[in-house]
């Protein structure tokens, strides 16, 4: 007798390793997919984060002004604040939101806000209404899961990769 297809046997065999294959390259792909969403999100927002500090810090030596980069409610603003009360002085300021999930650490510190102000092209910090230059070795960074990208490095701002 001469067969013609296959037993019952063999392709609940070959069912089974397709599932397994598939199985395995499931979970791969959505590793490599999760980590990718994630590395866009921090890619985006450092890229946004690159160029408030550039603007801000171009603004202040260009037009011999006081600017304030802001962090408060998990949004970053940039402005001209000569009084330094953290308050747009006339009105105007570049902004943008991390998303809920993000953690923004400042010199290695987790935080929730804080003012820097730039002047003559330095990152200061605001102590009783005077400058201090403890911001001159500044470091930011994001954080989202497990990944971090730092913006700021040594009072430097790194070029988005």
């Amino acid at each position: 007798m001469v067969r013609k297809g296959f037993s019952l046997i063999e392709v609940l065999i070959v069912i089974t390793i397709i599932s397994v294959l598939m199985g395995i390259g499931y979970v791969g792909f959505e590793v490599v997919y999760k980590n990718t969403t994630t590395n866009s999100k921090l890619s985006g927002i450092t890229q946004n984060l690159f160029y408030l500090l550039v603007d801000a810090r171009r603004g202040a030596v260009i037009k011999n002004r006081i600017h304030c980069i802001k962090f408060e409610n998990g949004k970053f603003s940039s402005f001209v604040d000569e009084d330094l009360d953290g308050i747009s002085d006339d009105g105007k300021k570049s902004e943008f939101s991390l998303e809920d999930s993000m953690e923004v650490y400042l010199n290695g510190n987790k935080v929730d806000n804080f003012l820097i102000y730039t002047y003559d092209g330095f990152f200061l910090k605001n102590i009783g209404g005077y400058l201090n230059t403890d911001y001159s070795n500044l470091e930011i960074e994001i954080k989202l899961e497990r990944s971090k990208k730092i913006i700021i490095e040594n009072s430097l701002p790194k070029m988005a990769e």
